[in-house]
């Protein structure tokens, strides 16, 4: 095979996995009566697959997500729940938690405090653990980042908790 062939048979597959990275959203939807421009290119939940999101139970699951504040931010709670079968059921440990300790600045990475000036890019990273006592079941995964009762930014994920690792 010459090099020219070499060359190009590496760009192709290079492309391709590229692609394939890059191509990987979070499954979100906006949640019920909200509204948030390009929802899916701000969020990622790892590890997530095409359809929802796999949480297998005794590890950590990674929520990383980017807003834009309209107004002054005074302080941002998390309001994170499971909804199973219409019943809102929290996740402990993470659900009615200050969320300012989670907020960089999304151009220079720096960690912010509250309040946030209005009008400057924000990423919200989380790690929280998925429980060993949560039963293996389908749910939609609702998180809203709120600034009293104002939504900064609000998704839910179809999702379902898995057996996982064995301690």
């Amino acid at each position: 095979m010459s090099n020219m062939y070499k060359v190009c048979f590496v760009a192709v597959v290079f492309a391709i996995v590229l692609s394939a990275v890059y191509s990987h959203a979070t499954p979100s939807e906006q949640c019920p009566g909200e509204s948030f421009d390009n929802l899916q290119e701000r969020i990622q939940v790892t590890p997530c697959g095409k359809t929802r999101c796999k949480l297998p139970k005794n590890s950590n699951i990674t929520v990383v997500f980017k807003f834009t504040p309209i107004k002054v931010v005074k302080s941002i709670t998390n309001e994170v729940h499971a909804n199973v079968a219409g019943v809102p059921l929290p996740f402990i440990g993470v659900d009615g938690t200050d969320a300012c300790g989670n907020v960089k600045r999304a151009d220079t990475q720096e960690a912010v405090a509250c309040p946030l000036p209005a009008g400057q890019d924000y990423i919200y990273t989380n790690v929280f653990p998925v429980q060993p006592f949560y039963p293996a079941i389908n749910l939609r995964v609702h998180w809203n980042l709120r600034d009293g009762k104002k939504s900064l930014i609000c998704f839910e994920v179809p999702a379902i908790i898995t057996a996982g690792k064995k301690n």
